[in-house]
């Protein structure tokens, strides 16, 4: 017998009938080669049991088809729908991975020094990776999506969104009930949401090499503004990047009405944090001094009304340092100072430092808790440009025995440095709040509190070098709150003319109505607009002689217009009612319209 037929023998021996039905029936190869297990894949691409369903399931599936075609045939085309999305979801984890995974790990296992045991998950759901990776769909997949969108998925949502409603219903009826079970909950991890992780089997990885596969995978994945989290503790690394929660888009004037009662007199809401938690500021206990620093039109005077709103509301004082007349909410309002010339803010400061420091001097001789008084909420606008017009000023008017510096300049500098004591606080606002502006490096650090919007590299480094730089948002009204070197991004909330002058306006008997800004028409006028508007029934040169020798129940003024004082109008309308009544030697000086 040749070798030929001893091969052929052990061939029919070893594939007889019996043994390929066995291997068809059980899911092994037909030829009986080793390496491809039941449960898993091993060298095949299928495992065992997928490839025993579909021998088995293919020929009962065309047997049914020929003794019952409606039924099978209706359960093939639902098999074949599911399938096909399977398929074409495989399809796109495999493009997925390779376009994204396979080369971040061959760039991350030389960089940590390891050539196996990293492993890498990316949620295809993170930003837009998977949608950088579809095609431009053709005219037909537009038209069998839109059909589709049209008349296939309402009538399959149908039922679901019923339900859904159902479930809401049911759940807002319980949830009196289900509130009190809340204690005995199982604790859950509250961030789940997309992220991309990063598994090493070594014990420790080095700085450098932690920031290097930082660089690596921002560089291969493109997905910006990350929170990066490193976990060393135990055999493995793990490192995770995950989305940056955000404030919300926008907040106004009803979050200001609702945190507004519930603070202390030296707490001030700004606005909403990330999980749209309130971020609130203390002039007690972070920092008396507020600095606002940023770009053109990201919001500087609308932080600074927000504040200036709540002083005003418990009863403070607000001194307004504007040349550009940036906060025409203000005017007319009572307990604002709005100074415009630099005459006006030089008195100002001077006086304000002389009120600081008496203040401080009583202060010594008080309990630790006593009220030296309401607030005075200095706000500098522009303060780079405020500096130089007080030096300038004060240039102009020195005498040869007075001193070189500016006092105004001097006493910006004394309140810097009074401290809390004095409830002087100031509110500093610059594009670039430079050491030269604020008056030095030392002054400038008494800014507790620092405020950044559309900030640049240079301006965050020389500010809040202690704190990491994150990326600058281009929504409006988005700032980083930095204390003690901690950044807090924040949604500032926003408030018009009309709403500001109405929150800082109730103490004010007969200004609760507030709506706009001081005109004939509105709610502070000066003599001369009373009369020209007939609340006063007299001439201005009889307004200003009972003025002056003070018949009736004369006007509290409220506020200055140019020289000129401003009354409330309840105020005038009352005082002319007194007039009219009283029958005096005046009636001559009346002049009835």
């Amino acid at each position: 017998m040749t070798e030929l037929e001893r091969a052929l023998r052990r061939l029919r021996r070893k594939h007889t009938v019996p043994r390929l039905i066995y291997r068809y029936v059980s899911g092994r190869p037909v030829t009986g080669r080793d390496g491809y297990p039941y449960l898993s894949r091993g060298a095949g691409r299928l495992t065992g049991w997928q490839r025993q369903v579909i021998r088995l399931g293919v020929p009962a599936t065309a047997a049914l088809a020929v003794a019952h075609p409606e039924p099978v045939g209706s359960l093939v085309g639902s098999a074949a729908l599911v399938a096909g999305y399977r398929l074409r979801r495989k399809l796109t984890m495999r493009r997925f991975n390779r376009e994204y995974i396979a080369p971040t790990l061959a760039a991350l296992a030389p960089a940590m020094g390891l050539q196996t045991g990293v492993r890498l998950h990316v949620d295809p759901s993170l930003g837009n990776l998977t949608p950088r990776l579809a095609k431009p769909l053709s005219p037909a997949e537009v038209a069998v999506r839109t059909w589709y969108g049209e008349r296939v998925e309402p009538v399959i949502r149908w039922l679901p969104e019923r339900a859904q409603r159902a479930a809401w219903s049911a759940q807002r009826k319980a949830q009196p009930v289900t509130s009190r079970l809340a204690v005995f909950r199982r604790p859950v991890d509250g961030d789940n949401g997309p992220r991309i992780e990063l598994v090493a089997d070594t014990p420790y990885l080095t700085k450098e090499q932690r920031h290097l596969a930082s660089s690596i995978i921002g560089s291969k994945i493109p997905v910006s503004d990350l929170v990066e989290t490193w976990h060393q503790v135990g055999p493995r690394v793990t490192a995770t990047w995950t989305v940056r929660r955000r404030p919300p888009a926008r907040v106004g004037v009803d979050q200001v009405a609702e945190h507004l009662p519930r603070l202390a007199e030296w707490e001030f809401y700004v606005g909403q944090g990330a999980g749209d938690r309130p971020v609130i500021l203390s002039l007690r206990d972070d920092s008396p001094h507020i600095a606002v620093s940023a770009g053109t039109g990201a919001g500087k005077s609308v932080l600074a009304e927000l504040v200036a709103v709540q002083v005003l509301a418990r009863g403070g004082r607000v001194v307004i340092l504007d040349r550009k007349g940036s906060h025409r909410w203000a005017l007319g309002l009572d307990g604002v100072d709005y100074c415009t010339r630099p005459e006006q803010m030089h008195a100002a400061l001077v006086r304000l430092a002389a009120l600081a420091d008496e203040r401080n001097s009583l202060a010594l001789h008080e309990p630790e808790d006593w009220d030296c008084g309401p607030r005075v909420l200095v706000i500098a606008e522009e303060l780079n440009a405020t500096i130089g017009q007080l030096v300038n000023f004060w240039a102009e008017v020195r005498e040869k025995s007075d001193p070189r510096r500016s006092p105004a300049v001097s006493g910006l500098a004394d309140l810097l440095f009074m401290g809390r004591s004095a409830k002087v606080n100031v509110l500093a606002i610059a594009q670039m709040l430079t050491a030269r502006a604020i008056g030095g490096p030392e002054a400038r650090e008494n800014f507790g509190i620092r405020c950044l919007a559309r900030y640049t590299a240079n301006n965050w480094k020389m500010l809040v070098p202690e704190a990491a730089m994150p990326r600058a948002s281009r929504t409006l009204g988005r700032w980083q709150v930095v204390i003690g070197g901690q950044a807090t991004e924040v949604q500032v909330a926003y408030l018009s003319a009309s709403e500001a002058r109405e929150l800082a306006c109730p103490r004010s008997p007969g200004t609760s109505q507030v709506s706009g800004l001081s005109s004939p028409a509105r709610d502070f006028l000066t003599l001369r607009q009373a009369v020209e508007a007939g609340v006063l029934p007299w001439r201005l040169d009889a307004a200003k002689k009972r003025l002056q020798r003070r018949a009736g129940r004369v006007p509290t003024p409220r506020g200055k217009s140019g020289n000129a004082d401003l009354y409330a109008r309840a105020d005038l309308a009352r005082w002319a009612g007194d007039g009219i009544e009283v029958g005096s030697t005046d009636d001559r000086d009346r002049h009835v319209s």
